[in-house]
């Protein structure tokens, strides 16, 4: 069996793989879909006042002049409905995390880092017809991750991958039965409350709001990541995201 490993934005969907897959950037745009309506108050040669948009962008996205000598940049967004994921540049080249959220939430503020591999693009993923518009603030000062925050992120990554190896070797790929299911759901339930005790960041009660929804599923083999708990844990992978320092599953079968 072969370790795959994929980088969290959000909801895992369909099964693990060997390689090495960040479910990030390269989301695209549906052939024949519309052309999105992109406007600037700049030229595309300089750093942007702010860009607005209908629809999404496809990937790489639409340009997105970067000031020079910045180190970040901070970028307000908001958006008329349904869910969103704004990613500069492309995040699985840079090992980095798109940053996706509800349009209901925005204006939100999305800061990302800049560094000499980031490009000028800029991608937008929103329901067709659905307006947007993005307005950045450039800054010389590096983008500093939260380290208790990154600490918890790890210590959840490793969690998450038990309990979803545990769903997926009885259900998907059948290299589980029921007894080692449950002998894996206990150890990573008992790995979840001990974080919830111990976690330094802002994260520790979403990991105590967590652990008793897992512990009343302990007896529903095959399912312990039913929708109630992918939203919680939805809620984490957006706060790692922001963080830089996404999720990352490790997949043991496939």
């Amino acid at each position: 069996m072969d370790d795959g490993q994929l980088t969290r934005a959000g909801i895992l969907n369909g099964s693990f793989v060997a390689a090495s897959i960040a479910l990030t950037g390269c989301a695209g745009q549906a052939a024949g879909a519309p052309t999105p309506t992109i406007s600037t108050s700049e030229s595309p040669s300089t750093p942007p006042a702010g860009l607005s948009g209908t629809g999404p962008t496809g990937f790489p996205g639409v340009e997105f002049a970067l000031e020079a000598g910045s180190r970040s940049v901070s970028v307000e967004f908001t958006c008329g409905g349904g869910r969103y994921t704004a990613e500069l540049s492309d995040s699985m080249m840079l090992g980095q995390a798109p940053l996706s959220g509800e349009c209901a939430e925005s204006p939100v503020t999305l800061t990302r880092p800049i560094t000499d591999r980031t490009t000028e693009t800029l991608s937008v993923i929103v329901d067709e017809g659905v307006d947007w518009t993005a307005t950045p603030t450039f800054s010389d000062e590096q983008f500093g991750a939260d380290t208790a925050l990154a600490a918890d992120c790890e210590q959840f990554s490793v969690i998450y991958s038990a309990f979803t190896n545990a769903d997926y070797g009885y259900t998907f790929y059948g290299e589980l039965d029921a007894d080692q299911w449950a002998a894996r759901i206990d150890e990573a339930s008992a790995e979840l409350e001990a974080l919830a005790g111990s976690a330094q960041s802002e994260l520790r009660e979403n990991f105590e709001q967590l652990a008793p929804l897992v512990s009343a599923r302990t007896d529903q083999v095959g399912e312990i990541l039913a929708p109630e708990i992918q939203a919680s844990i939805s809620a984490i992978s957006n706060a790692c995201d922001a963080n830089q320092t996404p999720l990352i599953l490790r997949g043991e079968f496939g």
